[in-house]
């Protein structure tokens, strides 16, 4: 059914609801940085649709806004026996269906051999289509992150484009 079953990088969150979209707006920005054999996923704001999506992929990369009480604005990483504290706050109304598919992953064995979520602390969850300033600055930072593991996952790859500066990295 998904064109690769080795990596992917799947986007959740609300567009609607300012910070809560940062994922998505990451998303938008890797979309011409790396090579066509990374899937990538607009999940939005849906829930166990996405479980045949996990499922198939051997390496996973989550982007989405994450609430760990840090200073808004600061880039979240959590790898292997950290992702399931992503689970247990619940941020937005897609976490809860989020934290289920994951669930149904694992319980059925079918996870990805690794996952890693690259979030940003939110500042701002009211309605509103804008990141804000905070969440807007760690754009360039997070993109790196994501970069950082898929050459770790393909280190054989030079189909990754990463140019740090603010002006490319417009949301």
């Amino acid at each position: 059914m998904y064109q690769n079953d080795q990596i992917g990088i799947l986007a959740v969150g609300n567009l609607l609801r300012r910070d809560e979209g940062v994922g998505l707006h990451l998303l938008e920005l890797l979309k011409d940085r790396v090579p066509p054999e990374v899937e990538l996923l607009d999940g939005g704001t849906s829930g166990l649709s996405l479980l045949s999506f996990i499922e198939s992929k051997k390496h996973l990369i989550i982007l989405d806004a994450v609430d760990d009480g840090r200073a808004p604005g600061e880039v979240v990483v959590w790898q292997g026996d950290d992702v399931p504290k992503y689970t247990k706050g619940k941020l937005s109304l897609h976490d809860m269906s989020f934290a289920e598919v994951l669930y149904w992953a694992h319980f059925t064995g079918n996870m990805p051999k690794e996952i890693v979520v690259v979030g940003i602390q939110p500042e701002k969850l009211d309605w509103g289509t804008e990141l804000s300033e905070a969440a807007h600055q760690s754009l360039p930072e997070a993109v790196a992150k994501v970069i950082k593991y898929l050459e770790q996952w393909q280190p054989d790859n030079s189909g990754y484009r990463y140019n740090d500066g603010h002006d490319t990295m417009k949301a």
